[in-house]
């Protein structure tokens, strides 16, 4: 599985490219065999304004589920990330729950038991 990282009016202080792989790849973890890439976009809401917004935007292809998108914005680029690494791991714990929950047959009401004599 790839993750890419995309940095859209950010400066990338060293580190962040590890530390997203890093953080990404804990979070993914054991459902690594659902998901064929995730790709990972850090943005500055404000733009050249100025400002503290830092968006985290993540999105996850799997493997015969539906995609999975979001973004999360927080004031700095690791707990943006941080935040959206928990996010996917519960998106992705309640998709691949969701999809392997066996399908239930309907049942036939009971009728209730008679109490035997004694």
């Amino acid at each position: 599985m790839r993750i890419d990282l995309h940095c859209d009016g950010v400066e990338a202080p060293p580190g962040l490219r590890d530390y997203v792989a890093r953080r990404m790849r804990f979070a993914i973890g054991r459902f690594r065999d659902h998901i064929q890439w995730a790709r990972v976009k850090v943005a500055d809401v404000n733009g050249p304004k100025g400002g503290a917004d830092k968006r985290c935007v993540v999105q996850l292809r799997l493997r015969n589920l539906p995609d999975v998108v979001f973004a999360i914005t927080q004031l700095e680029v690791r707990a943006a990330v941080d935040e959206a690494a928990d996010r996917v791991a519960r998106v992705l714990a309640q998709r691949v729950r969701r999809h392997q929950r066996p399908v239930r047959a309907a049942v036939a009401p009971v009728a209730p038991v008679a109490a035997l004599p004694v």
